[in-house]
C-alpha cells in the first residue's frame, strides 16, 4: 500500500471511528478530487483488491457501507465524511468539505522505510 494512503488512513481512523470499507471509499474519492459516481468508486475498490471487475456482493457491501456511514453519522449527530451532493436518489458520492479539508492536509509524520543494507 502507498505510504501516503496508509498515513492518511491511520490519520482519519484515529479521528473518526469508521468502517474500513468507508476508509477505502474515502481514499478513492480523494483520487477523483473528492467526488465520483458510486459505480466508479466501487469498480476502483474491486480493482485494487482483486484486479478484476466487481462482484454484485462486493458492490452491495460498498453501497451499504456508504449508506450506513451517512445514516449513522446523522443519527449520532456527528460529522460525516461522505454525502450525496445532489441529494437523495443521486448516485454521485462526495467527501464532505470538512473531511476533504482534513484529509488533504499533509500527514504530520509519515512512517519512514527501514534503511536497506
Amino acid at each position: 500500500m502507498d505510504e501516503v494512503a496508509l498515513a492518511r488512513r491511520m490519520k482519519f481512523a484515529k479521528t473518526w471511528n469508521i468502517n474500513p470499507l468507508v476508509a477505502e471509499i474515502v481514499e478513492i474519492l480523494l483520487i477523483y478530487g473528492g467526488s465520483a459516481h458510486r459505480n466508479l468508486v466501487a469498480e476502483r475498490i474491486a480493482m485494487r483488491r482483486t484486479r478484476e471487475h466487481i462482484s454484485d456482493g462486493l458492490k452491495r457491501e460498498i453501497f451499504e457501507a456508504f449508506d450506513a456511514h451517512c445514516e449513522g453519522a446523522a443519527k449520532a449527530g456527528q460529522p460525516a465524511l461522505l454525502f450525496l451532493p445532489f441529494g437523495e436518489g443521486s448516485h454521485r458520492w462526495s467527501l464532505t468539505p470538512e473531511a476533504q479539508s482534513f484529509l488533504e492536509q499533509a500527514p504530520a509524520a509519515l512512517p519512514r522505510p527501514a534503511a536497506r543494507r
